[in-house]
């Protein structure tokens, strides 16, 4: 063998598939952790739950949507319509809780949907099983009237 041969020999690159190549690196596995809620992401869900509440009909879907507010940790706003909504809620305490927030809104500003409020207070004053709700009901009925 001549030196030119030799180094031809040397120059010619090994193919991949030789036994001598070494396999390409492994990744290592990771475990990746679910990204936390976003305020954004719980500012979404949150108006979801909200709309799916107002936008309920009935005393079994408005309880059923208002409860899956509440579990989801959701606050009810201070609002005419939203408290209006709760009126309906088969829970007489989350009831009258919507009559003490109305009644303190209504002393500031005018009932929006006058025939439906004094329809659902005094539909609570006739049928409700807790003399507590009853009460408050008719209170804040006589309020509106006077």
């Amino acid at each position: 063998m001549t030196e030119d041969t030799v180094s031809r020999v040397a120059a010619v690159p090994t193919p991949p598939s030789a036994p001598n190549a070494s396999p390409p690196p492994r990744r290592a596995a990771r475990i990746v952790a679910a990204p936390a809620r976003s305020p954004d992401a719980a500012r979404v869900e949150r108006e979801r739950l909200l709309a799916r509440f107002m936008g309920s009909q009935g005393r079994a879907m408005i309880s059923r949507a208002a409860d899956e507010c509440r579990r989801a940790g959701v606050e009810f706003p201070h609002e005419q319509a939203v408290q209006l909504q709760l009126l309906e809620h088969v829970d007489e305490g989350l009831a009258r809780g919507a009559i003490a927030v109305l009644a303190q809104i209504l002393a500031a500003e005018a009932p929006k949907k006058r025939p439906v409020l004094e329809q659902r207070l005094r539909r609570l004053e006739d049928t409700s099983d807790e003399e507590a709700t009853r009460t408050a009901a008719a209170e804040l009925r006589r309020a509106l009237r006077g």
